[in-house]
């Protein structure tokens, strides 16, 4: 399946889906998971390459650098204090920018569209699994 050229909002029952990029082969593509009643992931693919796993994924784009760390499966999700605070910021700034350069520690590298993307995501971002007195494992 080919995801467009410029950000997409795709919902299902209990799930808002943003996204950009080429699905499959050796293509790249990001995608932003909202559930209903859970926090928000991130997945990201370059070059048909997954993110790495427990590892930072840089991100920069409208003049910041935004650094969240993948979990063990190479998914980037809310649940700590720290991605929970860089997943704001780069809600903010996919909104904000013309295109979005991602990182991994490997080399792998990509840059992705932004055309759309302050239409497709909402001015406040989805909700993060963080909450301050909570186990977040």
């Amino acid at each position: 399946m080919a995801l467009p050229a410029r950000w997409s909002v795709d919902f299902d029952p209990g799930i808002a889906r943003y996204m950009v990029g080429a699905m499959g082969g050796q293509g790249s593509h990001m995608i932003i998971a909202c559930p209903a009643g859970r926090g928000a992931d991130i997945s990201v693919t370059v070059n048909g390459v997954i993110a790495p796993s427990d590892s930072p994924i840089g991100f920069r784009t409208a003049g910041r650098t935004v650094v969240l760390r993948s979990n063990g499966n190479g998914l980037i999700e809310t649940k700590s204090k720290a991605n929970a605070a860089a997943f704001g910021q780069l809600w903010q700034a996919i909104r904000a920018g013309k295109r979005l350069d991602i990182s991994f520690t490997n080399g792998v590298s990509a840059t992705l569209p932004l055309t759309g993307s302050a239409r497709a995501l909402p001015a406040s971002p989805c909700p993060v699994d963080y909450r301050p007195g909570k186990l977040n494992l």
